[in-house]
């Protein structure tokens, strides 16, 4: 039996090049997107509550425990911009990313904030209904956003 929870996460550039590596590795394996060391640690994530880790807490503190990643920042005075959200396909659909999501944005709207924002690959239609089922729609379509192909602008309202 695992433990698995979503914990407060800590800054990427305060990890361990073990963890972060743990990170690239999901993004690759769930997204097909080569991320660099380097572009986690520059988008500064503060420690706050758009900064979650899904963790299996019963293999706890090895890199291989991370199971999901959800970033967020502020964006503009009243809004945030999720810039990572990647689960395990081992998780997926068990309701990890609803209560991610759930956890978020109502704790990120009692603190003022009103919209919320971020971007998907065109493909990745999984991820859209996701989205829209919680008030989200496509702004606009960015073209080669993504090393692969070209994403979507989706924002909604908190």
């Amino acid at each position: 039996m695992t433990d698995i929870q979503w914990v407060y996460g800590i800054e990427p550039e305060s990890m361990t090049p073990e963890w972060r590596q743990r990170i690239i590795d999901l993004f690759l394996s769930e997204t097909q997107e080569v991320y660099q060391d380097s572009s986690f640690i520059n988008l500064a994530i503060p420690q706050w509550d758009g900064n979650l880790m899904l963790i299996d807490r019963d293999t706890y503190p090895k890199p291989s425990c991370l199971k999901g990643i959800m970033w967020s920042k502020p964006f503009m005075e009243d809004s945030v911009r999720v810039v990572a959200f990647v689960i395990d396909k081992d998780f997926q659909s068990k309701g990890h990313g609803g209560n991610a999501w759930k956890f978020m944005t109502k704790s990120l709207k009692n603190q003022g904030k009103k919209y919320i924002q971020l971007e998907v690959k065109c493909s990745n239609v999984n991820a859209q209904n996701f989205y829209r089922v919680r008030g989200m729609e496509i702004i606009r379509r960015i073209d080669s956003y993504y090393k692969t192909e070209h994403g979507y602008m989706m924002r909604g309202n908190l």
